[in-house]
């Protein structure tokens, strides 16, 4: 661009300023002339110009874009001097200057500003004055020549600007269009915001209108706050007072509560010793009538005066016929001796003698014994088989009718159902018993129950008796079945192993059951010290004192056992198996004994009618069960209906018969209940002292109440335990029981066995003092 377009800037501010000046479309010269020995300017690139006196062309004004051009033409114009002009001949000062004026006045720049023409016509004229003085040429030459250098230095720095401008050009051309470019963005920016302004002003309007409207609700419910706030702040306090209330309230309810808890656990002992009582008063009733029966039959004393004078007199007479009697013995013996030895007999021994006299009365027996047989020897032997085959073959009908179902459903007692010595319920396989009672069916055809005895002894089913059989030095048991095997199993008691055999007394059912209730009577008068005492112990102490030595007492003990084990697949020698192994106490074998006995009270008072007849529904018969026996399982009820007689719900049953609990004769209703009894009591035990072993730690054996009670108060099932009854089991009063109180663990366990809970749970009574049976529901 021009000088005025880049400010009136110099163009080449470094050199000659005034020489080339900042005229309109000014370059640097793009040549440089050189200059010959003889002083004169030649060009290699532009031929000589004819034009003007001094061969100079035409000037030309407008050279903005031909700076190399003019440079060309000014060395054109310097080689085109007149250079062969002779010495004399050279022009002088004057002429040099008209030349020059001229020159000027041609091109038009004789009053113009200094320019690149001006210094061509200049350095031309430069060139002549040089010429004229041959002194100073020297000098001359080289500072025309450092014109000339400075003159070819502007220029090439000049062509090295010309890219740099023509890039500014470009970028000047560029920013011109991206201003346009952003002008035009700007305005669309400008009137999009312009239209948000507007958008913004109206919705500040409709916004401020808002804010007057909610001001207005802000003030009312800022009013209607202050009224609530005082409201709720009154409500508050009548919360709490209602708390405050309900608080004093709950604390009555939980007081309550405990009091209702209290009147019902003393309403069970009040129960339970009216229930006592009314036993005890039974009894002594029972005692009064004997006593009365023996009064009426008391006979005056004067009567009995002369009655004891004449019992004297025959007590004499008889003395003096057992004299007699005994002489005539003697006599009778030797001459039967002598008889024998005469006659090569030898005598009998003495055990296999019998008295005839004094002989048996014998009774029909409702037409199975003929009494007017000839001999009695014979109707004995047909009452044993009679006998024999009546309990063999009931006991096969029962557990075809469900005591054999009954006994596989009671998991824990399969293994003492199974036990070698076990007799079986159906009388299948005896065991090792001597004169066993429960023979097979072909048993029963033999002719002599001595025989059937034996074979039964003969059993192998004892435990240690093929370890017996199979060693060689061992001496062979006796086949009639009067020794028992030995017994060193690991399930028999310590005090009732024997690894010789031992005399087998073959105790009855009877003699076993009086035995082992006889012991608990006496364990029972002593109170809790002898609840507290293995049952074991106590009875094998009771038989060291009635015994003549210790190995009748051992004898006498071992025969228990095994008497007990032989019938343990019955529910009363169950019990005593259980009571002997300290797996249930006294009262609870009590318990299950009285069981039915007591169901069958319950059922008469309610259910009996007034002509005394005992007949009621399947259903109300179900019912009445479950009514009385509220803590069974409803898995056991479901087992239970398979045992009822056949028939639908409404079939007439009479509950006595059902409810019979007979020793020998065992019927399938009373079997289950008695098996269910001994098995729930098992279960709760076996919790309760998983419960206290787990207070205890550190391989201690003692137990602390604070521990137990805090281990038990969360088990629904002992919810029933009472303070006393802690107390009880710690060996302390009521009042003396604190956290920190301590009781061997097994004597615990003995003596909270022995409490209420057990008995309140699963024994039968009514659901409350006011309650009736009903039986009504459904049976499923």
């Amino acid at each position: 661009g021009s000088g005025k377009e880049r400010g009136n800037k110099p163009l080449l501010p470094m050199g000659l300023p005034k020489l080339i000046g900042s005229t309109r479309g000014s370059v640097p010269l793009s040549a440089r002339a050189s200059v010959s020995q003889t002083g004169w300017y030649t060009s290699a690139a532009v031929p000589a110009s004819p034009m003007g006196p001094l061969g100079s062309r035409s000037p030309r004004t407008d050279s903005v874009n031909s700076v190399g051009n003019e440079i060309v033409l000014l060395t054109g114009r310097c080689s085109s001097a007149p250079s062969s002009m002779a010495a004399s001949e050279r022009p002088g000062s004057l002429q040099i200057m008209q030349w020059v004026e001229h020159e000027l006045a041609v091109s038009g720049i004789t009053s113009a500003r200094p320019c690149v023409e001006r210094v061509r016509i200049y350095s031309t004229a430069f060139a002549e004055v040089i010429d004229m003085l041959p002194t100073y040429r020297p000098f001359l030459l080289s500072l025309h020549k450092e014109y000339d250098g400075l003159i070819q230095r502007l220029q090439s720095d000049f062509n090295a600007v010309a890219p740099l401008e023509g890039r500014l050009k470009t970028m000047r051309a560029e920013s011109l269009s991206f201003v346009g470019e952003s002008m035009t963005w700007f305005q669309m920016e400008i009137d999009r915001l312009r239209l948000r302004v507007t958008e913004s002003e109206a919705r500040q309007a409709t916004l401020e209108q808002e804010r007057v409207a909610l001001d207005a609700e802000f003030e009312k419910l800022k009013e209607s706050c202050e009224k609530d706030r005082i409201t709720s702040s009154e409500s508050h306090q009548q919360n709490l007072d209602i708390l405050r209330h309900l608080d004093r309230c709950e604390k009555q309810v939980e007081q309550l509560r405990k009091q209702e808890k209290d009147l019902h656990s003393d309403n069970k002992e009040l129960e339970r010793r009216l229930k006592e009582r009314e036993t005890r008063i039974q009894t002594v009733e029972g005692q009064l009538n004997e006593e009365r029966n023996k009064l009426a039959q008391m006979v005056p004393k004067e009567e009995c005066d002369v009655l004891r004078e004449e019992i004297k007199k025959r007590e004499a007479q008889s003395s003096e016929w057992q004299e007699a009697f005994q002489s005539k013995e003697k006599d009778y013996l030797k001459i039967v001796e002598t008889y024998s030895k005469k006659v090569g007999q030898s005598m009998p021994r003495k055990h296999d003698m019998r008295p005839l006299t004094p002989r048996p009365t014998w009774y029909h027996c409702h037409g199975l014994l003929d009494p007017d047989s000839a001999h009695s020897v014979d109707k004995a032997e047909m009452a044993q088989r009679m006998l024999q085959h009546v309990i063999s073959n009931s006991r096969i009908l029962l557990s075809a009718y469900g005591l054999s179902v009954a006994s596989q459903k009671s998991t824990h007692f399969q293994g003492y159902f199974k036990h070698p010595l076990a007799i079986p319920l159906h009388g299948g396989e005896p065991g090792a018993e001597g004169g066993s009672d429960t023979p097979t069916r072909g048993a029963s055809k033999s002719k002599d129950p001595a025989d059937h005895t034996a074979a039964e002894a003969a059993s192998p089913s004892a435990p240690g008796a093929a370890g017996e059989k199979a060693g060689g030095g061992v001496k062979e048991m006796p086949k009639d079945g009067s020794m028992l095997e030995p017994d060193v199993s690991q399930d028999t008691p310590m005090p009732f192993r024997h690894k010789e055999p031992v005399k087998n007394l073959k105790f009855s059912r009877k003699k076993t059951a009086e035995f082992i209730d006889d012991i608990m009577s006496r364990r029972s008068r002593i109170g809790s010290n002898g609840q507290s005492t293995p049952f074991i112990s106590f009875m094998l102490q009771h038989i060291k004192e009635t015994a003549n030595n210790e190995d009748d007492a051992f004898e006498f003990a071992v025969n228990m056992y095994a008497a007990v084990r032989r019938f343990s697949a019955e529910p009363d020698f169950l019990a005593y198996l259980l009571l002997i192994l300290g797996k249930l106490p006294d009262t609870l074998a009590r318990d299950n004994k009285q069981l039915c006995s007591e169901l069958l009270r319950i059922f008469t008072a309610h259910f009996e009618t007034g002509d005394g007849t005992r007949v009621i529904t399947k259903q109300k018969f179900f019912y009445g069960l479950k009514e009385v026996l509220q803590n069974k399982d409803n898995k056991l009820w479901q087992d239970m209906v398979t045992y009822f007689p056949a028939g639908g719900p409404d079939v007439q049953l009479n509950f006595e018969s059902l409810l019979l609990d007979d020793m020998y004769v065992l019927s399938p209703i009373v079997f289950a209940l008695r098996l269910q009894h001994l098995e729930e009591i098992i279960n709760l035990a076996d919790r309760l002292e998983k419960a206290v072993q787990g207070t205890v730690t550190d391989g201690s054996k003692t137990v602390k109440y604070g521990l137990v009670d805090k281990a038990l108060r969360d088990d629904p099932l002992f919810e029933l335990l009472q303070p006393d009854d802690y107390a009880r089991a710690f060996g302390v009063g009521p009042g003396e029981l604190e956290a920190t109180t301590e009781q061997d663990m097994h004597t615990f366990l003995e003596l909270m066995k022995t409490g209420e809970v057990f008995h309140i749970l699963f024994f039968p009574s009514m659901p409350s003092d006011d309650a009736e049976l009903t039986g009504t529901g459904e049976m499923t």
